[in-house]
């Protein structure tokens, strides 16, 4: 087994991608008052389940599945696109100093390998419509003077890009990075794929 120092290398946590439309402000009025139905004094309590992705996927604006790689198998939803080589990643685990967001991936690609890919099913697939702008954000962090760049990427089906965008995580310590782009196609079954490239330091 050989081992390879890496020194291009990106670690990052909590990842996300949502509707622009879920960004705007929506107030609802209730007046007590002024009832409009009668409410039956057996009527109690609420209901809510959450089958078919109701929640998650439904009503609540992400679109990534397991997007912190929270779930109890850290890469549900997931799946790691890389060539045959020492290129990898790690899911590290900082439950003690951050039980609220305990896990990360550390990505690492080793000398003269070209990228690292992860992508994403979503639930069943995302939802995307043609002309609606979507945010994509992580907390990324560099390693020493790596410059790995992140290429974000929705596809369809057959893997035709859709929609793309890219940035460069600048900073050593955990740093809020967003960038948002435009759908140029509607796709019910679109994917998610974030491609790692680039050159790093050692």
């Amino acid at each position: 087994m050989r081992n390879l120092i890496p020194v291009k290398f990106i670690s990052l946590f909590c990842l996300f991608i949502s509707l622009n439309a879920f960004s705007q402000e929506h107030i609802i009025s209730v007046d007590v008052t002024k009832p409009v139905a009668t409410v039956q004094p057996t009527m109690w309590g609420i209901f809510f389940e959450d089958i078919n992705f109701a929640a998650d996927g439904g009503i609540y604006a992400e679109l990534v599945k397991n997007r912190s790689f929270e779930f109890l198998k850290p890469l549900m939803g997931w799946k790691i696109m890389k060539p045959d080589t020492t290129t990898g990643m790690l899911i590290l685990n900082q439950s003690e100093t951050n039980p609220l967001n305990p896990r990360y991936a550390r990505i690492s690609i080793a000398p003269g390998e070209p990228s690292f890919g992860l992508s994403n099913e979503g639930f069943r697939g995302m939802g995307i419509r043609q002309g609606i702008t979507y945010h994509f954000s992580v907390l990324a962090r560099q390693k020493g003077k790596s410059k790995l760049k992140m290429r974000i990427e929705l596809v369809n089906p057959q893997g035709a890009v859709i929609s793309s965008s890219s940035l460069l995580p600048d900073s050593e310590s955990w740093k809020r990075c967003q960038v948002s782009f435009e759908a140029t196609a509607t796709e019910k079954k679109a994917k998610l794929n974030i491609w790692f490239e680039g050159e790093g330091g050692s």
